[in-house]
């Protein structure tokens, strides 16, 4: 009786280890399935990501800095404006709909993604005589896929941000802007659903 005993608790044990198994792999497919869905429009696995899927509520995540030194003014009050400025991606519903419904704004399709940009004083100010307001730029992606959630970032802060241009580029959309004054300077801003950073020169 004992050995039958034994030999059924050894069945269980078995049989708990194979669903543990099983759920482990169940796990794993779904967490792959979930990743390349959003993922879609990856061209490889060695693509370069730094947007998150999904952010909670109220959360946001720096994905991308760098540092500037821009002289603003020559005359009797030189000043040179030192800032690093982030990207940051958030979760602010409130900006979201103001982009999606502005009307006066850059926008461009991508591959299988809408982009839409618009610049808005920060509050923040510059000790300069006139025309001292920070300007952010934000940036709302829609998918053009059903199912998947629009993305918006904040690129923080400049000084006289002009818009040039908002292009497709092979599977980006590339933002370049220009800022500063004393001499003007362009950057450029590669866009994908999973991937928004300065561009290296």
């Amino acid at each position: 009786m004992s050995e039958e005993l034994a030999d059924k608790q050894k069945q269980v044990v078995e049989l708990q280890n194979q669903i543990k198994q099983l759920e482990r792999e169940i796990k794993s497919h779904q967490a792959n399935q979930q990743s390349s869905d959003y993922y879609l429009f990856v061209e490889s696995s060695g693509s370069e990501i730094n947007v998150a899927e999904r952010l909670k509520s109220g959360e946001q995540k720096l994905i991308d800095k760098k540092d500037f030194t821009d002289t603003l003014d020559i005359s009797d009050n030189f000043f040179v404006y030192k800032h690093t400025s982030e990207i940051t991606q958030t979760t602010d519903s409130e900006f979201e709909s103001i982009l999606r419904d502005f009307d006066q704004v850059e926008s461009e399709y991508g591959d299988n993604f809408y982009v839409r940009v618009m610049t808005f004083y920060n509050g923040q100010r510059l000790p300069l005589g006139t025309e001292n307001s920070k300007t952010d730029i934000h940036i709302l992606i829609q998918p053009t896929e059903l199912g998947y959630e629009n993305k918006t970032f904040v690129v923080s802060d400049f000084y006289d941000v002009d818009l040039i241009s908002l292009k497709e580029k092979d599977i980006s959309v590339e933002l370049t802007f220009e800022h500063g004054r004393f001499p003007r300077k362009k950057e450029t801003i590669v866009i994908r659903p999973e991937l928004v950073k300065f561009k290296d020169k």
